[in-house]
């Protein structure tokens, strides 16, 4: 594909030659004749220097070598990609290898691909894509142009929106982890809640959604969810928001719009967090209220300057320690 090509399909114009394009590579692992991306000034000497043949550039930035320039050069990146993508699209309709129960409404052009099980008042959108070995439940409604993979459970009842992504081995409506103790035992509380996930989410790989014990648990609009998560029920997640991997989030916790959870962080139940909250990788929220627009770190999880304050003092303990007993040697004071 000619880079000029690229620049019409992208609605961007391009300079310098007009070279063919033969696929896409990054910086760092560059291919020759290929069109690749930088961010921001700092990268033009290494795109100069690489093999690369033509780049996305942010607006303001040229190079020597063919170039386009957006606002926005990795989404227009991302754009392009697509177009050079190997995966191809299965082939549509219902394998007679899966089981659809009769009174399930599949929309217009859905493939169901073998093994996979559709029970009775199930409802699924045009276009939609079912993997092998996927259970869905009873009366789940499921929005028009989703991918289903491979090992996906959706329990009984769970409403999906369009354009939803659910990636393999995730359960999707497994009771929460409900339970009272009655004359020393666990006794089970019966989870019979649902669960509403909005358009535009993605849900990485063996993640796992339980329903709600009353009402419903709810993933909002634009929600993008890592591979290895744990939503407990009732938990409200607020639209546009990232759920890093191996977090972990407990009952009844509800979260604003645009937050942002990295890699391993604990929410306890019952915690109320504002909208564009940002917590750090491995932190560990106790506290029941959050305000909005909190930056977030360390467990238990306070303010991410007042935390870098901290620890920079915790570097200096072995030497205050240290200073500390020199000063009582010198009054003569003794340890007990």
């Amino acid at each position: 594909m000619k880079l000029s090509e690229i620049a019409r399909r992208v609605g961007l114009p391009f300079q310098g030659e007009d070279r063919e394009i033969e696929g896409v590579s990054g910086l760092d692992h560059p291919v020759a004749g290929t069109l690749g991306f930088i961010e921001n000034k700092r990268m033009v000497a290494e795109a100069e220097a690489s093999v690369i043949a033509a780049f996305i550039v942010p607006e303001g930035v040229t190079l020597q070598k063919p170039f386009i320039q957006s606002k926005n050069p990795k989404y227009t990146f991302s754009r392009v990609v697509e177009w050079f993508s190997p995966y191809t699209p299965y082939e549509k309709g219902i394998s007679p290898q899966a089981y659809v129960h009769p009174s399930a409404k599949l929309g217009e052009g859905v493939t169901v691909m073998p093994f996979a099980c559709i029970m009775e008042g199930a409802e699924i959108g045009e276009n939609t894509v079912i993997y092998p070995h996927v259970f869905i439940g009873k009366g789940v409604k499921i929005g028009k142009d989703c991918l289903i993979k491979a090992g996906v459970k959706i329990d009984d009842l769970t409403t999906l929106g369009d354009r939803v992504i659910i990636h393999h081995n995730t359960v999707v409506g497994g009771d929460g982890f409900g339970y009272v103790v009655e004359e020393g035992k666990n006794m089970k509380i019966p989870q019979i809640g649902r669960i509403r996930i909005g358009n535009d989410v993605e849900i990485g790989a063996c993640v796992t959604i339980d329903r709600a014990a009353l009402g419903e648990t709810v993933i909002e609009d634009d929600v993008k969810i890592d591979n290895l998560v744990q939503i407990a029920h009732n938990v409200h997640i607020g639209a546009h928001s990232i759920i890093v991997a191996q977090v972990g989030i407990a009952g009844s916790t509800s979260l604003g719009e645009g937050c942002i959870l990295a890699g391993q962080v604990g929410v306890a139940d019952h915690v109320k967090i504002g909208d564009r909250v940002v917590v750090m990788a491995q932190s560990g929220i106790e506290d029941k209220e959050v305000p909005s627009g909190k930056i977030l770190f360390g467990t238990p999880a306070r303010d991410f300057m007042e935390q870098k304050r901290i620890l920079a003092a915790q570097l200096r303990l072995p030497e205050l320690v240290k200073r500390v007993a020199e000063i009582e040697k010198r009054m003569g004071i003794e340890r007990e």
